[in-house]
């Protein structure tokens, strides 16, 4: 009789620890967003924003067509500080920024002396 209950309490006690370290994970930042999808996504979710809220919007995705990397990534920054976003748009915004900084060290590693001093400038800026 004894051993049942012994056997189902460390059953319970064991669930109960594999469910506390699952809860307790961190699940890490977003994924980054494709470079190609991120002024589809901008739009599409600030359609009904504020001029101004459009305008850093429209920051982005021309920095981004002309590979101005550091115009784009000082937009995108100023976008996610918006203290008026949405869930969803600061979620977007954030997966846009991690892109558009993997695209600045990438314009740094191919000689790109604009995307070099825009990175020497965010990383003292920090």
């Amino acid at each position: 009789m004894t051993s049942g209950w012994i056997k189902q309490y460390l059953f319970v006690l064991c669930t109960a620890i594999i469910c506390a370290a699952g809860c307790s994970k961190d699940p890490g930042p977003p994924p980054p967003l494709a470079a190609e999808q991120i002024a589809p996504e901008l739009e599409k979710v600030f359609t009904k924003a504020k001029p101004e809220t459009k305008d850093l919007v429209t920051k982005v995705t021309t920095g981004l067509q002309a590979k101005d990397y550091g115009t784009s990534y000082d937009a995108i920054q100023a976008l996610v500080a918006l203290p008026d976003l949405s869930k969803d748009q600061r979620a977007l915004c954030v997966r846009a920024m991690l892109t558009v900084y993997g695209l600045l060290q990438d314009a740094q590693a191919q000689g790109d002396e604009k995307a070099a001093a825009a990175l020497r400038y965010h990383q003292s800026t920090k």
